[in-house]
């Protein structure tokens, strides 16, 4: 826990801040802060969706590609002209965000889920069509075309497939059809990190022990993400529950749990996971 005054990291159950002395109130009364709009329909609204772009643009390449290098991208903004279908589209999510304010003030978080849905598409399209040379990793252009689409109307099988494009990672060892996998790996596997329930369908297992065991590894089902790194507790993420996914150094952090694959794989994950974040109902 962390004060909410100084942002000092407590020990959990702390009464007191060891570094302001202010009070502290236990984690089930704390009050979260209401949930603020990213957009000001009062305001103008065009220009603030096109400003957002740039630093939505910005973030991502710091995440997601390599830090400091955001100038070549902001240059092929212009060079390549998608600086005007950010424009346009900015313009045109404008006038329905305004259309829904001549309806009644629309909800917070209506208004942010329907900016990260443009900044999601209109980035995923400039820096996989328009970047190939300068990304840090490529990305597949077959994610591309789940772009716009909902979640009920997806294949969650193909869509996670799609993403981490096990084809182009020849030194992975990936099972799909699980009667060609070897049993002993298969009892492994649910022995040390994936735990499905009863109905759950297991989508891949992928195995990264050093010896071929299967007693590390990642695995996907249509509910969680399953994985076991080497010396590291087995965890489960949930797609209804995915709080925080970001990269750390070289692996990543899902919900505050150490993650690593491949630099490749990683950087995929992190796209398939932040995909499904955004388009899971909550």
């Amino acid at each position: 826990m962390k004060c909410p005054n100084c942002q000092t990291e407590l020990p959990s159950g702390a009464r007191f801040c060891f570094n302001c002395g202010a009070p502290q109130e236990p984690p089930g009364r704390r009050r979260e802060p209401p949930l603020k709009a990213r957009i000001d329909l009062a305001g103008n609204v065009e220009q603030q969706l096109t400003e957002q772009f740039f630093l939505a643009l910005r973030q991502r390449v710091e995440e997601e590609h390599e830090p400091g290098r955001f100038q070549p991208y902001s240059e092929r903004l212009y060079e390549s002209g998608f600086r005007d279908t950010v424009f346009r589209r900015s313009a045109q999510l404008a006038e329905e965000l305004k259309a829904l304010a001549r309806d009644g003030q629309p909800a917070p978080g209506l208004i942010n889920h329907s900016v990260e849905l443009l900044f999601e598409g209109l980035l995923d399209y400039f820096i996989i069509r328009h970047c190939k040379d300068i990304n840090a990793v490529t990305l597949p252009e077959s994610i591309l075309k789940y772009e716009g689409q909902a979640w009920e109307d997806i294949n969650l099988f193909n869509m996670i497939l799609d993403h981490l494009d096990f084809k182009s990672e020849p030194d992975e060892k990936v099972y799909l059809d699980f009667l060609k996998m070897p049993v002993s790996k298969l009892k492994n596997a649910g022995k040390f990190f994936l735990f499905p329930q009863r109905d759950e369908r297991i989508l891949f297992i992928c195995d990264q022990s050093l010896l071929g065991s299967c007693k590390e590894g990642f695995a996907m089902t249509e509910k969680a993400l399953y994985w076991k790194a080497q010396l590291q507790t087995a965890r489960r993420a949930g797609y209804d529950a995915l709080e925080d996914i970001r990269r750390e150094k070289d692996w990543l952090l899902i919900n505050g749990h150490f993650f690593h694959a491949s630099p490749t794989l990683d950087a995929k994950m992190l796209r398939l996971l932040k995909k499904i974040r955004l388009l899971h109902p909550a």
